[in-house]
């Protein structure tokens, strides 16, 4: 056994040393016990921060764990719950649960309170999609006039964005080798287990990126794209990043979205797939969004109001 994975391991019943010790141990049983994908675990890794900062910061875990019962298990998913969508509130509670059964099969806990977290039930296509207007989009490229690395390398992440309604996660991941400058050519990894997305090197995107790979990009030994530009120069691998990153272009372009609009890049993702519908082939879109199934792609059909109204039957009784 390695020395970096024998410091995640520790006796059942016995504390780790540090909460990074106990989130670690964590993401390896997701990985390892339950068998989920490594991204997924990694995703799941946000959430159980976020309830670690609500109950402190406690700067051990035996404090945390002592804290944990009941009343401040409800009063945390309830504090959750009011400021944030039926998304995020979904994720917590899953993320909660599943890190409560872990305690308790630990050892960490004396009781198994993963009951007390509610079983979200989403209907898959129960809601309309909602996208950044178009307007919005135009408006903080504008507000990105500067030359500077960090205008540079926004104005490439946007682009990217806008133009391929990629996720977020895809962008964050993207490789230097994953540019095909000969072919015109760019290629998006597989994420949340869809397919790999390749698509054209449009001018404009291709412009922001060689602007940004020659003029801002620090000199760093990692291999993705799109990196921090302060030492250590390493890659954006946590969604909060580049959802940040975002924030602060749209607040300073004056913008406040609409209620439901995220503010993170699957607003830009809704915005190219809303653009795209009932203009395109289905299969085309479902294609362009790296699904593998289809039917991930039919919510964005209730945008197309045009063919909806097509669709509808004459109400009885009424106007022809």
């Amino acid at each position: 056994m390695d020395a970096s994975r024998k410091s995640d391991v520790s006796e059942k019943g016995k504390y780790p040393g540090t909460l990074e010790e106990l989130a670690r141990q964590c993401w390896r049983h997701a990985v390892q016990e339950r068998g989920v994908l490594e991204e997924t675990a990694q995703a799941e890794q946000l959430y159980l921060r976020r309830f670690f900062e609500w109950f402190g910061p406690p700067d051990s875990p035996g404090r945390l764990f002592a804290a944990i019962n009941a009343d401040s298990i409800a009063a945390c998913l309830s504090d959750y719950a009011s400021g944030h969508g039926p998304g995020s509130r979904s994720n917590m509670q899953t993320a909660v649960r599943l890190f409560l059964r872990f305690a308790y099969f630990q050892g960490y806990l004396k009781a198994d309170w993963s009951f007390l977290c509610p079983v979200p039930r989403l209907r898959r296509m129960g809601k309309v999609v909602r996208a950044i207007p178009p307007e919005y989009i135009e408006r903080m490229v504008s507000q990105i006039d500067g030359d500077c690395a960090t205008d540079l390398r926004d104005r490439a992440l946007l682009a990217l964005l806008g133009t391929y309604g990629v996720r977020g996660v895809q962008v964050r991941r993207l490789r230097l080798c994953d540019i095909d400058w000969g072919r015109n050519r760019i290629h998006f990894p597989a994420t949340k287990g869809g397919r790999p997305i390749e698509q054209h090197l449009t001018v404009h995107a291709g412009n922001r990126l060689a602007d940004y790979l020659h003029r801002g990009r620090p000199a760093s030994s990692c291999l993705e794209v799109f990196v921090h530009l302060r030492a250590p120069f390493g890659p954006l691998t946590r969604p909060c990043e580049l959802s940040k990153i975002l924030r602060q272009r749209m607040k300073q372009a004056g913008i406040t979205l609409p209620d439901g609009v995220s503010y993170g890049s699957h607003g830009f993702r809704h915005a190219f797939a809303s653009r795209l519908c009932g203009r395109v082939p289905f299969k085309d879109i479902v294609d362009m969004l790296g699904h593998r199934d289809p039917s991930s792609t039919l919510i964005y059909g209730k945008v197309d109001i045009d063919a909806l109204a097509k669709a509808a039957l004459p109400w009885p009784g009424g106007a022809a």
